[in-house]
């Protein structure tokens, strides 16, 4: 019997995964991808955790990290940021841009406690849906951690980058039709979208391991 992520593999060319790497990290003060959380990088975790569903995996980063990220990380595959300074919104367009496939899985590099399974379960739900994007139990969505139809989103979303220089994320939502699932039917952790944005987030997260 295949286990899930067999399954899952045996359709890697309807979905590709992309790790969203390619943030300032201005509040951390040093790149979040470099962070290491149970003996790997938080870029080393994202990415692990993606392919095991996805077989084409990718990496976002923006072109001034181009030399640091492939001397690091040799062996993965970088596309960069179309969309300079435009954040998380740059980084899912970049990502639609490259993909291969008919869905994008997509992944902050900052949310490492997301697991392969819950990953699974958020794909299992999208089925033909323009995205499906979690709702964490603070009641906010989480589009980092979602699968996005590139047929879809790609159009809607270029045109708000080439309309509005300070669009966002949550703008972008609002364009596409969106499916919802609750965070606590993907995993038991109910810090699973843990976002570790600065220093107390890390610090938080790794007392937590060690618990």
């Amino acid at each position: 019997m295949k286990t899930g992520a067999q399954a899952s593999r045996l359709h890697s060319n309807k979905l590709w995964g992309f790790v969203l790497a390619g943030g300032k990290s201005s509040r951390m003060k040093t790149d979040k991808a470099f962070l290491k959380f149970d003996g790997e990088t938080f870029l080393e975790k994202a990415f692990k955790t993606l392919f095991e569903l996805c077989k084409t995996t990718k990496i976002v980063i923006n072109k001034e990290q181009r030399t640091k990220f492939t001397e690091a990380f040799p062996a993965l595959d970088f596309v960069f940021d179309i969309y300079p300074q435009r954040g998380a919104l740059g980084g899912i367009h970049a990502a639609l841009k490259n993909c291969g496939s008919e869905f994008a899985l997509v992944l902050a590099v900052d949310l490492p406690l997301v697991t392969s399974q819950t990953l699974e379960r958020i794909a299992a739900i999208s089925g033909n849906s323009a995205a499906t994007v979690p709702r964490q139990n603070d009641g906010r969505l989480q589009p980092l951690c979602a699968v996005y139809s590139v047929a879809s989103c790609l159009p809607p979303l270029e045109a708000l980058l080439k309309k509005d220089d300070s669009a966002s994320v949550r703008d972008f939502l609002k364009l596409i039709s969106l499916k919802t699932v609750e965070a606590n039917s993907l995993s038991s952790d109910a810090d699973v979208f843990l976002n570790v944005n600065d220093s107390r987030d890390f610090a938080s997260l790794t007392r937590s391991s060690t618990d």
